[in-house]
């Protein structure tokens, strides 16, 4: 019971009572398991409800509230501030002031709001003196230079290639799952044919082949134009858009990356209270009456090898 004492600060970010779902107080300063966890079946059944819990707690979390009335309505009245002075702090405490009530200690939420600002304070400069369809073009600006290094990430997983080039994105992904659809069939002729064995109806026959081979090499042609074709689209499409379009784009990008710290958040304490259940399981799971179990066992085997040997 002290070891489930100690991790109550644990169980209350999970959202997960442990007396409740995970173990039953026995009142004499122990717990019993609520789960079999000698089977495999018993320890994912606790690592789902773990999961759960975390989900709930997760899917619950006021973030977007937070969002909605205060970050979004300064973000969007950037470009007509002088400065920036004062809004680091406004945000990150009523950040840490909004997920408290949820469970998330103080210290954690503020350090997560203060990581999305100096992610983002480049950007909000940015608005500030040049408005928000200025921020997009630095992104794609920083897209297209990046071509000329070997480490940069792919086009698809660059922000302006994703806020302007979608339908080209879409039309790529098909063309990829085509690709490995006939990279399929080419790989499945070949070792049937490989193998020697009579071919059946469902073996393509050489002109099927043939005729796949060909349109594997129409569909990488299609592919490359598009993938070459990606900056291009983006850039058009970044000219075209009225400014006034674009605090609802940019302002969109910069939600997503407070999403994904908060999720990267549960995801962390799921992985922690997980750990500790396993490391429970490992010190405990077995149980004073399994060993008694195998001593008894152990006992009876021993004394049948004695008997054997001709000692009574």
């Amino acid at each position: 019971m002290a070891e489930i004492e100690d991790a109550a600060d644990l169980m209350e970010r999970a959202g997960l009572n442990a007396l409740e779902v995970l173990f039953a107080d026995r009142g004499d300063g122990y717990a019993d398991w609520c789960h079999n966890v000698a089977s495999p079946e018993g320890r994912e059944a606790a690592h789902g409800a773990i999961g759960y819990a975390v989900t709930q707690r997760a899917a619950a979390s006021p973030w977007p509230q937070w969002w909605a009335e205060t970050v979004e309505p300064i973000l969007l009245a950037l470009p007509d501030r002088a400065s920036l002075a004062g809004l680091r702090r406004q945000l990150v405490e009523e950040f840490a002031a909004h997920m408290a009530p949820a469970g998330m200690d103080r210290f954690d939420a503020a350090g997560m709001a203060a990581t999305w600002w100096e992610d983002s304070v480049h950007e909000f400069q940015t608005a500030v003196s040049r408005g928000w369809k200025t921020v997009i073009e630095a992104w794609l600006t920083t897209a297209e230079a990046s071509q000329d290094d070997k480490n940069a990430p792919d086009l698809a997983d660059q922000i302006a290639v994703k806020l302007l080039a979608g339908a080209e994105l879409a039309s790529r992904a098909e063309l990829a799952a085509a690709l490995a659809s006939l990279d399929a069939e080419i790989d499945a002729a070949e070792v049937s044919g490989d193998e020697g064995d009579e071919p059946d109806e469902d073996t393509p026959t050489p002109a099927e082949i043939t005729e796949i081979n060909s349109e594997r090499t129409k569909s990488t042609r299609s592919l490359k134009a598009i993938e070459t074709s990606l900056l291009a689209a983006a850039r058009q499409t970044l000219d075209d858009m009225p400014p006034a379009n674009a605090p609802a784009l940019a302002i969109g990008v910069l939600r997503r990356q407070v999403k994904k710290l908060v999720a990267e958040h549960f995801a962390d304490i799921e992985r922690n209270s997980l750990a500790w259940y396993d490391n429970l399981v490992n010190k405990y799971g077995t149980t004073l009456r399994d060993l008694e179990a195998e001593r008894e066992t152990l006992t009876v085997r021993l004394q049948q090898h004695l008997t054997r040997l001709g000692y009574e």
